[in-house]
């Protein structure tokens, strides 16, 4: 009688099926960390307004602040002394086209009027997967005075 050696090793069956959950893990988590990232971009820009519209009412209460003058006085308030960049998902939205190299921090729009404090770009949310303006909280439309 011959005696069969056992042969170590997987078969062709058990590597296709390994390979097929592989594949269907990844095409489940791919998604997930796109809306995630979208998210995280939308919650920093929304930050980055609040801290701006922060530093325009500190940067008014030093007095002597004009409309042709705030920007440049709100950038004293800010660290590094610059507007923080604008994600890209929110620039198309807000401008129609994706940023340049350096002129997604000169986008950032500040305006007083007898004390109203108002950013553009607004704040931002994600509805039904898309990046739209949040007009319900939105700084722009914003009446909120500093005192």
């Amino acid at each position: 009688m011959k005696k069969f050696k056992k042969l170590k090793g997987f078969t062709l069956v058990e590597l296709i099926i390994v390979i097929a959950i592989a594949a269907i893990l990844i095409a489940v988590a791919i998604p997930q960390f796109s809306k995630a990232k979208l998210s995280a971009e939308v919650s920093a820009h929304n930050s980055n307004v609040q801290t701006i519209k922060s530093a325009a009412i500190m940067a008014s209460m030093d007095g002597n602040v004009t409309n042709d003058n705030i920007r440049e006085k709100t950038k004293g308030y800010l660290e590094g002394g610059e507007f923080p960049k604008i994600p890209s998902s929110i620039y198309e939205k807000e401008f129609g086209r994706k940023p340049t190299v350096d002129d997604s921090e000169e986008k950032w729009n500040v305006k007083e009027n007898e004390g109203e404090i108002k950013i553009t770009p607004g704040l931002y949310k994600i509805e039904n997967g898309k990046v739209v303006k949040d007009t319900t909280k939105n700084p722009v439309e914003d009446t909120t005075s500093n005192p």
